[in-house]
């Protein structure tokens, strides 16, 4: 009989193991997916930023000065409507290869290996999960995951995936969407990007 449970117990252990290594293997590759295709993203945009940027300087040294203070106004706000526009296209790019992810067999292991590891501040009665209308579906994994009985909500706020955990009684929020992680990449994008128009 010792022999048995020590089998049952090694199976477990390997197949836990097994688990964890798969999901770091699947996070890793989302996370390298993801930064291979945010540095592509910046450094095309900051080229073309920085080439446009050239010869409109080139084109305003060439003028009168006269002609360079009136026509200086209209050149700044062509070349902030421009990178404005290549920001724009960036994060729209950004936005689409995030709902792909989402519609992969990768999107519901990464949320779930998400939810466990802020599950244990939010086990009491009082802590709502907020996700998406198309993630709703996947209320059972997620409270499977949450490891106890939690109220799961559709949030109209969450337009691309992840979740939000909150806990009414401590005000504490865990924000886990893409929604959320997508807006403090452009956040850190605008101030360190260089795409600056003086």
């Amino acid at each position: 009989m010792q022999n048995i449970d020590q089998v049952f117990l090694y199976m477990k252990d390997e197949i836990e193991r097994q688990a964890k290594s798969e999901e770091q293997a699947i996070l890793n590759e989302v996370k390298a997916l993801e930064d291979e295709a945010y540095e592509s993203m910046k450094a095309e945009a900051k080229r073309d930023a920085d080439l446009k940027l050239k010869q409109e300087e080139e084109e305003m040294s060439s003028n009168a000065s006269a002609e360079i203070s009136e026509s200086h106004i209209e050149r700044t706000k062509k070349l902030i409507e421009k990178r404005d526009e290549y920001v724009k296209n960036i994060f729209d790019q950004a936005r689409d290869e995030l709902k792909a992810f989402v519609k992969s067999d990768e999107y519901l292991p990464f949320v779930e290996a998400k939810i466990q590891r802020v599950a244990e501040n939010f086990k009491d009665s009082q802590s709502i999960m907020y996700v998406s209308h198309d993630d709703f579906k996947n209320k059972d994994a997620f409270v499977k995951a949450f490891g106890t009985d939690i109220e799961v909500q559709a949030s109209d706020d969450i337009q691309i995936g992840g979740f939000i955990l909150e806990n009414k009684a401590s005000s504490l929020v865990v924000d886990e969407t893409l929604d959320f992680a997508l807006n403090n990449q452009k956040d850190w994008f605008n101030k360190n990007s260089g795409l600056i128009i003086r």
